[in-house]
């Protein structure tokens, strides 16, 4: 007999960063299980774009403007989320710097990039942590879940910014899941790896790369944004994983074998 499909009606989830690429996967991953789901985006347009998919498939979905980097858009995102929802059971801080990614050598890095980046990450995760756990104490299942990534494991070359803040991710995933685990809240986070719209643009015109890259994977590819990364997050809210917190998860097809 093949097991039932997780469930998380009645469940409010609140992510960041959530207009487009994996944001965008985990939100109609959690939203098809039943979850209401609040879109924290920094520019509405995108938020409005994964509502619509949404609410084609019949989800319940709250868009809200708010930049991460900013304590007051934090706060009233969570606000905005229990005014409508009447709680606040799982959130996710899913929100990168726009040039998080892009290479850079140690010597080339500015002042600026480094404290732009950071306010996203660092600021970003603090913020919403603060502003949630009222309301995810009051939840009879709270998660808390970031997103970090394996370049803050193995250190990732020409990208030392990055590469630093996603492990600082790490150690504050821990020292949340023991402040809160006497609340009944877990903590994780989850390193993923998956064919966003930018991946698949490049390797479009790179497939040379790709299938090189692709050799790293024994899954044989990378994951897909709802299905295997939204699906993971899924799994990580349900009351099955109740008891799994202080957690790096790698979802990458086993792309980093290290942790």
């Amino acid at each position: 007999m093949s097991a039932p499909p997780v469930s998380l009606a009645g469940k409010t989830a609140l992510i960041t960063g959530a207009g487009g690429g994996i944001g965008r996967g985990m939100a109609l991953a959690l939203a098809s299980a039943g979850a209401n789901v609040t879109l924290a985006v920094r520019r509405k347009t995108t938020g409005d774009e994964t509502a619509a998919l949404i609410r084609s498939e019949g989800g319940s979905v709250l868009v809200v403007e708010a930049d991460v980097a900013k304590q007051v858009d934090v706060q009233n995102a969570v606000d905005r989320t229990v005014a409508e929802f009447s709680g606040l059971d799982i959130v996710i801080h899913n929100a990168n710097a726009g040039d998080s990614a892009h290479p850079v050598a140690l010597e080339e890095v500015t002042d600026e990039s480094w404290h732009s980046q950071a306010r996203v990450t660092w600021d970003g995760a603090l913020w919403l942590a603060q502003a949630a756990f009222a309301p995810l104490k009051r939840s009879s299942a709270g998660r808390f879940i970031l997103l970090g990534s394996a370049f803050g494991l193995h250190g990732a070359g020409f990208n030392p910014v990055y590469a630093a803040l996603k492990g600082g991710i790490k150690g504050f995933t821990k020292s949340l899941a023991r402040e809160w685990g006497p609340f009944g809240i877990t903590v994780n986070a989850i390193q993923p790896a998956a064919a966003t719209e930018p991946a698949e643009v490049f390797f479009n015109q790179y497939p040379e790369v790709r299938a090189a890259f692709m050799r790293n994977f024994p899954l044989g590819r990378m994951g897909r944004p709802r299905e295997d990364i939204g699906g993971a997050v899924v799994a990580i809210c349900s009351d099955e994983f109740g008891f799994i917190t202080a957690q790096s998860i790698q979802v990458d097809g086993g792309l980093y074998t290290a942790v």
